[in-house]
């Protein structure tokens, strides 16, 4: 499901370097052409289409699932995008008899009940990917951590002025994780070389902070001076506004970042060989020669991160 976003992309490439048969859905057939070409079939299908959903998982043995998008940036009342993608997700697993196997994509957020934002509908998500467990369905909601695709705009704005700001403290230490290695352990619980369990955090190799992560993105682009530099919340919204936001989702963006901020959502259990996944930011920086976000789009700050 939602093969064109960054995890979605993740799992399906995994998959296809397996030799594993897919189908891939998306909203737009243009951006599944490259998964077709490699041997991908295509199912042009938008989140909250239930009947195209379950035509799409019809056959299947397994699937990946999400909330898709992660923002809207035009929505005025995204929680109930969220539901109806809930609901239709929900009924399309219960409407195939062949699925046995599901990962969903949920996130840390859902360790605080109180997640506010674009990460309000992740429990929900999870909630109703458990009523499918109630049929025998093996089901594994991934929680992973702060996407490292999040510092995406931090490069572009460092490589730009040597500044990047954002809402979250300087020394708070975040669990970034690469969305590559988020696909790799979905396709292995999705291929049955790894156990399915309820929910499995992830958690990268080790956490770092924007200070640190700051000065690894330095050291790569040959930045000599570089800093990051703590913004209040209404900094952050009224950047968001002038990005083009609505209201709404200005509130809702500012909100799930303050929630990281002051440590609302956090992980629960401690890194292990379980949750911990090899990418490092080293890494995942060296491999970006582009500066620029995938996506064209400027963010301006970095945020508690939706960017799935």
């Amino acid at each position: 499901m939602s093969a064109s976003s960054n995890t979605g992309a993740a799992v399906a490439e995994s998959l296809l370097r397996r030799g594993t048969p897919i189908r891939v859905t998306g909203r737009d057939a243009a951006r599944l052409s490259r998964f077709q070409a490699a041997g991908a079939q295509v199912a042009p299908v938008a989140a909250g289409d239930a009947a195209g959903l379950a035509a799409a998982l019809d056959g299947a043995t397994a699937a990946f699932v999400m909330l898709a998008p992660g923002l809207l940036p035009e929505s005025e009342d995204f929680a109930a995008y969220q539901r109806e993608v809930i609901a239709a997700v929900e009924k399309a697993l219960q409407a195939t008899r062949s699925v046995r196997t599901v990962v969903g994509l949920s996130g840390w957020a859902a360790n605080f009940p109180g997640a506010r934002g674009p990460v309000w509908g992740l429990r929900r998500f999870e909630q109703a990917l458990g009523r499918v467990a109630e049929s025998g369905v093996a089901v594994t909601s991934l929680r992973p951590g702060w996407f490292m695709e999040n510092a995406l705009p931090m490069i572009t704005e460092l490589t730009a002025t040597g500044v990047t700001r954002g809402v979250i403290p300087p020394d708070r230490p975040l669990p970034m994780v690469a969305t590559s290695d988020i696909g790799e352990v979905a396709a292995d619980i999705l291929t049955g070389a790894r156990e399915p369990v309820d929910t499995l955090e992830l958690q990268g190799p080790a956490d770092l902070t924007l200070a640190e992560a700051t000065a690894v993105i330095a050291r790569r682009a040959g930045i000599a001076e570089a800093r990051y530099e703590r913004i209040d919340a209404a900094q952050l919204r009224a950047g968001l506004l002038a990005a083009g936001f609505t209201a709404h989702m200005a509130e809702g963006v500012t909100d799930m970042s303050m929630d990281v901020a002051e440590g609302r959502i956090r992980m629960l259990r401690p890194r292990g060989p379980q949750t911990a996944t090899p990418t490092t930011f080293e890494e995942f920086v060296a491999a970006r020669p582009d500066p620029g976000a995938p996506d064209g789009t400027r963010r301006p700050t970095s945020d508690g991160g939706a960017r799935r």
